[in-house]
Order: C-alpha cells, then sequence, then structure tokens
C-alpha cells in the first residue's frame, strides 16, 4: 500500500547542499534499494524545482505524470516499452516520473505567459518591449512557428526543467537515471492516452541508491577543449587549471571512476539477487583505441582498469558482420568510419 503522506521535517533539519557539490554528485543509478520507499515531500520537491526551470515566454510547456508501479494501472505496459536492461532497474526504482512537453503551451499561452513575465517585472521598455509591437509582431511571430520548431524548443526546456528536478533529487540523497523507453515507440503515449499536442520526453527512475551513492566515481567525459569553442568554431576555449582546481575542492569535479571496490561491489549485488555478475567488455582493439583517443578525458583509474581488463578477461570479436552497417550509419552523418572499424583481414 502507498505510504502515507508525513509532511516533510521542519527545513533547519533538511541538510543544505551547496548545489555545485549536488551537481558533482549527481550519478546515473542502476541499483536502487526496493525496500526503501521515496518520501512524497522529496518527490515534490524535485517537481517544484522542475517548475521555476527557466521557460521562454514564461509558457510552462513541461509537465509529468508520477507513476507510483504499486498503484499504477497502466505498469505492465510501461515495462513493455523499456529495454531489457531497464526492466530491472524500473522494477527497483520507487518512483516514475514520466517527463511530458507541451507543444500546445506554446501557441496558447503566449499572450498570458509575457504578460505575467511583464507584471513580474521583467520586460520593459529598456530592451523595446511595447504592448503594440508585442501584439502585432512578436507573439504572432511565435504562435506561427511550425510545429517541429516548437518540439525542438520545447523538449529543451524540458530537459532544463529534468536537470533542476535531478539536481533537487540528489541534494535529498536520492538516486536518478533518465530512461528513453524506445523499445516500443508509441507505447507510453498510448499506455496513458496522451492528447496528439503532447509529446513524450524522457522516462526518469526515482529512488534509494542500493549501490553507494557515487557509484564508482565521476564518468568519464571528453576533454573540455574539444567540447567548447572560443568565439569561432573549431578554436578550442581552454580549461583554467586553477578552475578546475578550484571546482575539485568545492565538489563538482571528483575522482574519476572506478574507484576502489567499485568492481567489487557491483559483483556482490548482482550476486545477491541471482543476477549474471559479468560485465559487458568490448574487444581488445577497441578498448586500446579509446585509450589512444586524444579526445577523451581518461585518468590513471579507468586506464589502469582498462590494462587489467586487456590482460586478464576473454574479450570479444568484432562482428564483422556488422561492418557495412555500422559504416553506412557513419557515413549517413558524414562521420569518418575508419577511426571506429577494424582493419578488415
Amino acid at each position: 500500500m502507498p505510504q502515507a503522506d508525513a509532511g516533510p521535517p521542519p527545513a533547519d533539519q533538511i541538510p543544505d547542499v551547496p548545489l555545485l557539490k549536488a551537481l558533482g554528485d549527481r550519478r546515473s543509478i542502476r541499483y536502487f534499494d526496493a525496500d526503501r520507499r521515496v518520501e512524497p515531500w522529496k518527490i515534490e520537491t524535485m517537481l517544484q524545482a522542475a517548475r521555476f526551470a527557466s521557460c521562454q515566454g514564461n509558457i510552462n510547456c513541461t509537465e509529468a505524470i508520477l507513476v507510483d508501479k504499486e498503484t499504477c494501472e497502466v505498469w505492465d505496459e510501461l515495462e513493455e516499452c523499456v529495454s531489457g536492461f531497464n526492466v530491472q532497474i524500473i522494477n527497483q526504482a520507487s518512483h516514475l516520473i514520466i517527463w511530458l512537453t507541451n507543444l500546445n503551451a506554446w501557441y496558447g499561452r503566449a499572450v498570458d505567459g509575457i504578460s505575467t513575465v511583464s507584471l513580474a517585472g521583467a520586460t520593459t521598455k529598456y530592451h523595446g518591449w511595447n504592448y503594440e509591437f508585442s501584439m502585432t509582431q512578436t507573439i504572432p511571430r511565435l504562435m506561427s512557428f511550425p510545429p517541429e520548431r516548437t518540439e525542438n524548443l520545447l523538449r529543451f526546456e524540458t530537459g532544463q526543467a529534468v536537470a533542476q528536478a535531478m539536481a533537487a533529487g540528489v541534494s535529498l540523497g536520492l538516486g536518478n537515471i533518465l530512461i528513453a523507453f524506445g523499445r516500443k515507440p508509441g507505447g507510453v503515449e498510448k499506455a496513458f492516452g496522451l492528447p496528439p499536442h503532447y509529446r513524450f520526453t524522457w522516462g526518469h527512475a526515482v529512488g534509494y541508491p542500493l549501490e553507494n551513492p557515487n557509484a564508482g566515481g565521476q564518468r568519464p567525459r571528453l576533454k573540455f577543449e574539444r567540447l567548447f569553442h572560443d568565439n569561432a568554431f573549431g578554436t578550442p576555449l581552454q580549461s583554467n587549471p586553477a578552475t578546475v582546481e578550484m571546482l575539485r575542492e568545492k565538489g563538482l569535479i571528483q575522482e574519476q571512476a572506478p574507484l576502489e571496490g567499485r568492481i567489487e561491489e557491483i559483483v556482490d549485488i548482482a550476486e545477491r539477487h541471482g543476477r549474471d555478475p559479468g560485465m559487458l567488455f568490448f574487444p581488445a582493439r577497441e578498448i586500446r583505441r579509446l585509450m589512444n583517443d586524444p579526445d577523451w578525458d581518461l585518468g590513471p583509474r579507468i586506464r589502469a582498469y582498462a590494462e587489467h581488463v586487456l590482460q586478464t578477461e576473454d574479450l570479444p570479436d568484432y562482428p564483422d558482420e556488422m561492418r557495412a552497417t555500422f559504416q553506412r550509419l557513419m557515413e549517413e552523418h558524414g562521420i569518418d568510419a575508419s577511426k571506429f572499424l577494424p582493419d578488415e583481414g
């Protein structure tokens, strides 16, 4: 049975987590404690954080369905929509949040949204706003956007709302992971009977981590200079070592995975739940290529583990029958496939 809502504790009993630390602590949690339920006030806090995310024209396009598998009548339909490797995740999580984007908000709330922003003291003559121009030029132009353009803009805003919800959840000791639900396209929309102007954007599993909340360390990313450009595309924006060090002290940048004991932890969790304790490994050639790729910011821990895997694991071979498929898919997008495909022979 769903737990009674006892309400939140007093505000002074809830630890304050600095934003940079909360962002640094965020992980995609894949092992949830199925015996722990997330308190309603924590779920509401996440949704409140989403509600206050930035949205153009104050149109409020982001909505969500909170799903409790114990009481949701369409749970079986939702389960059929996720990939097989996500079934365990959603069944062990406490709740799912089904994030939605309301395209009609753009067209139906443009006038009211901008009016509320004006009354809140944000839109002023300083920037050229006036009522006549807004009603004869700006708002009609916005409302004439084609649906595909509107969808791109609004899904971005939904993403911002989701990010704020996740950060709020982390600050309250919760785990999060986003799940695409792509195995059965249109299945989520059908299960909930969504109107045609709604888009299902993401599934979001929430719960208390069964694994260590640090999930074995911060996951590697591409190098800063590879992602960000300085005044012109292709000119790398240089990271400042002093800034990096400050962000380490503040907790945004943390120790890279895999931390000591991580592999043993997930093997233990698998064995306790009667699941296969093995891990996904790529061919040796692919691991070596990745370790030599200058675009990736790969620290000593992951390099050491990669070497351990190369020396101790029975690694698979590249599936040559898929060579033509991967080459075609990459070339369709203008990607040089030779970097990723092993030599024929």
